[in-house]
């Protein structure tokens, strides 16, 4: 009788330690998953460039290529910086 009582218990131990690798198995997939999606939408987004039409409204500017449109980026965000930063609110 104690040896069946024994050899439950071990059948009990290893089925729990086989749910506990399976479980971490799909943890990390899960993680993994969402990493790989999170870094391609990241690069996805990287691509679009956002300007701004005279401060209003936000338009979306697709390029082939988006180091083209980055000096013109700049001078606008230095331009809209100025804009902001020396406005006294009287005009």
């Amino acid at each position: 009788m104690e040896f069946k009582t024994l050899r439950n218990i071990e059948n009990s131990f290893r089925q729990i330690r086989l749910y506990a690798i399976v479980f971490a198995v799909l943890c990390l997939s899960v993680v993994g998953f969402s990493l790989w999606k999170s870094y391609s939408f990241a690069d996805e987004q990287r691509q679009k460039i956002y300007v701004l039409d005279n401060g209003k409204s936000l338009m979306l500017a697709l390029s082939q290529d988006a180091s083209i449109n980055r000096p013109v980026e700049a001078r606008e965000h230095v331009r809209r910086f100025h804009e902001l930063f020396f406005y006294t609110g009287t005009r």
